[in-house]
């Protein structure tokens, strides 16, 4: 087929789109319509370039300076195998070009390492193929900004946009650098600059203090850090609107400092309830009533001063005023309540922006159990058209089944899998297909995108990459076919022994029951009786056939760096069943017949295998925590970042609120934390004849858990 007519095809196809319902109006950034050159010279070895010589993205103008309605690219292969890809914006055509890296070239681009062929692609000639997706692929959680992106300078978001824009997606979460506009507002309204280190959280935890559940915990942020947020957020800013990526930056939600009750005596402010447990010193955010002036003051303020700094990039604004916090118990909790709030917000976004869409999260209903009534008046107090809301765990709980499409609101299909960051290997891939597939066929036309919204990054990285292609293709994915293309792209090589090995791990691990989707290993967890690992599929059989396929996977792919990453992970499960099913279950029988001689054999069986088990570690704490140094500004910061780069990973609170929620299976944790814990637990129960959990509690607390979180 002519490349004219071809391209006319795409343009035809953009068109027919135009006449789809639900769809947001959303205008495009200005982006660079070769940028997705610069991205693969960044990113991939100079044959890639050579392959793809002949790229075409429809400029913005093209576009009518709206986002299409739907995502569309194209590859031609001519009869002499030469190849033109035809993308409406440039992630798109990346999209396209990232795909046919891994499905004909044996190429991965990945979070922690990438892996290309030495001989190019596979021969193809006389094709087109094609690729389609809903209008918006949305990437954020803002969890995963504490969690993984906390300590990262330019270096890494440079290549994590590069990723990002590689999978297509045209929608990013960007909540970096707000603090420094929130200081000016709050110093403007009459707030001293030392109060203000009773608001801000220290670095680690300014995911919780932006959705409200925090405040002064960590000892809140020097102005030095606060500008290097500033600046690194304008830094990635230009660079997705350069791709053509729509960031989506806060609006206020009505949380503000507690001196402004004092400041404005004559205000109506809500004393939100305290967090998981936090005290009233670092939790209970006071936050201005939504009938109230202040409210709309405050808002355009902020919205202002953030469009001076970044300048006038996006309309689309997140802003989540009940994270994990619905007052239930306050006589303010009714119809008109809720809906006030949402049309604060919405009504102080619009001042600002008269095209606004406020980006909502879907957790705050199905988390704390909202009844319908509530969600009903929330949501239908914004025009339809001007709310976006991100179904955040709907592989799991489908929010938009409880809510009637979200009552006509457009919204986005997104998977989450993922808390916390905990390694263990696990997942549905067919599941997620098909879960997939239901909201297509069932949801009404306001369905308009998908995304990604783990908690954190660089574990199971199988299903984030199934997931990013199911949302560019409207039909079902053959998972057998996609493994095998998976196996070769992940190791550069056609192997049967790969894809064996792959075939078996989605068969097990990535074929998760329902019950089990937060499933923990308990060896990460305070220690105790009667506790197991328990897997949902024949643990006998398929370590017996893990155990067969790793010699003839050695031998083939060596020290390849994927493969060492996945050979770790699936080491450490075999390990993990085997120190928790087996030294762990021996002790405690030994402890029931009062047998301290067996017992201290256990014990030391235990520490070997906990030694072994750091062994297959892909990360180290060191690395987190020399990280956590290197971007502090102040003598201070060098000291606290450090501490708290430790505590979110353990105790996770000044009394272990969140304890273990964010474990990590790193070198100098395994052994150093979660197995010193044992060897206290294992001294414990030989000192005393009777275990007391709560005494026990206390103690380890004490003497293990908060001193290794201050190191």
């Amino acid at each position: 087929m002519p490349r004219a007519i071809a391209h006319a095809l795409l343009l035809f196809a953009l068109i027919l789109v135009e006449t789809v319902t639900g769809a947001l109006r959303m205008r495009l950034p200005d982006y660079d319509v070769d940028s997705w050159r610069r991205v693969l010279m960044r990113s991939t070895p100079e044959w890639v370039l050579e392959e793809f010589q002949d790229v075409r993205v429809m400029s913005v103008n093209e576009n009518g300076g709206q986002l299409p309605k739907q995502g569309a690219a194209r590859i031609e292969i001519d009869n002499f195998g030469r190849k033109t890809v035809f993308g409406s914006t440039p992630t798109d055509a990346l999209y396209a070009i990232n795909a046919y890296l891994r499905t004909e070239c044996l190429s991965q681009i990945s979070w922690s390492n990438s892996t290309f062929s030495n001989s190019g692609c596979r021969k193809q000639a006389n094709d087109v193929i094609n690729f389609e997706s809903k209008q918006f692929r949305y990437f954020g959680n803002m969890c995963t900004f504490s969690y993984s992106f906390v300590w990262w300078q330019w270096p890494e978001w440079e290549r994590f946009i590069d990723w990002i824009a590689l999978n297509g997606f045209n929608a990013v979460l960007m909540p970096l650098g707000q603090e420094a506009i929130w200081r000016d507002v709050f110093l403007a309204l009459g707030v001293k600059r030392d109060e203000l280190d009773e608001y801000f959280t220290s670095q680690a935890y300014l995911a919780w203090h932006r959705m409200g559940n925090l405040k002064g915990y960590g000892g809140g942020l020097s102005d030095a850090q606060m500008l290097n947020d500033l600046n690194l957020a304008k830094r990635i800013i230009d660079r997705l609107l350069e791709l053509g990526i729509t960031p989506i930056l806060p609006t206020f939600a009505g949380f503000v400092p507690d001196q402004l009750e004092t400041l404005f005596p004559t205000s109506k402010f809500n004393r939100l309830p305290c967090w998981n447990h936090f005290s009233r010193e670092t939790s209970c955010l006071l936050s201005v009533s939504p009938f109230d002036p202040l409210f709309q003051k405050i808002a355009t303020s902020f919205l202002r001063t953030q469009k001076k700094m970044f300048g006038d990039v996006t309309s689309l604004y997140s802003a989540d005023p009940f994270n994990e916090i619905v007052p239930k118990d306050s006589s303010k909790f009714d119809a008109a309540f809720v809906k006030q709030t949402a049309q604060a917000i919405y009504g102080g976004c619009r001042k600002v922006d008269k095209n606004c869409v406020w980006v909502l999260q879907s957790w705050t209903f199905t988390y704390d159990k909202w009844p319908a009534w509530a969600i009903k008046s929330f949501l239908t107090a914004i025009p339809v058209g001007n709310l976006l809301i991100l179904d955040l765990y709907a592989e799991v709980t489908p929010a938009w089944q409880m809510t009637s499409n979200f009552y006509g609101h457009n919204w986005i299909w997104c998977m989450l899998h993922n808390f916390g960051g905990s390694r263990e290997l696990r997942g549905n891939l067919q599941k997620l297909d098909k879960s997939f597939q239901l909201a297509l066929l069932n949801s009404e036309s306001n369905l308009i995108g998908a995304g990604l919204t783990m908690e954190a990054i660089d574990q199971n990285y199988v299903i984030y990459q199934f997931m990013v292609d199911r949302m560019w293709s409207p039909t079902p994915i053959p998972l057998n076919r996609w493994l095998k293309s998976y196996s070769e792209s992940r190791y550069s090589a056609e192997f049967k022994v790969s894809e064996k090995f792959w075939n078996l791990l989605a068969a097990t691990f990535y074929n998760q029951p329902d019950q089990q989707n937060r499933f923990h290993v308990f060896l990460y967890q305070r220690p105790g009786f009667g506790k197991k690992i328990e897997y949902w599929f024949d643990v006998e059989e398929t370590f017996k056939q893990i155990e067969a396929l790793i010699p003839s996977l050695i031998h083939v792919l060596g020290e390849h760096p994927l493969f060492r990453e996945d050979l770790n992970d699936v080491m450490r499960a075999v390990t993990q069943f085997a120190l928790g099913n087996d030294a762990i279950l021996t002790l405690s029988e030994a402890y029931l017949l009062e047998d301290k001689a067996q017992m201290g054999v256990s014990c030391e069986n235990l520490m070997v295998l906990f030694t072994k088990l750091e062994q297959y570690s892909n990360r180290g704490l060191g690395e987190w925590i020399d990280s956590a140094k290197s971007i502090a500004p102040t003598g201070t910061e060098r000291q606290t970042f450090p501490m708290m780069a430790t505590d979110i990973l353990t105790v996770w609170g000044p009394n272990a609120q969140n304890l273990d929620y964010a474990h990590r299976e790193w070198s100098g944790l395994i052994s150093g934390y979660y197995g010193r814990r044992w060897q206290y637990f294992c001294d414990w129960i030989l000192e005393h004849d009777v275990f007391n959990h709560t005494e026990f509690a206390g103690a380890v607390f004490a003497d293990v858990e908060r001193p290794f979180s201050i190191l």
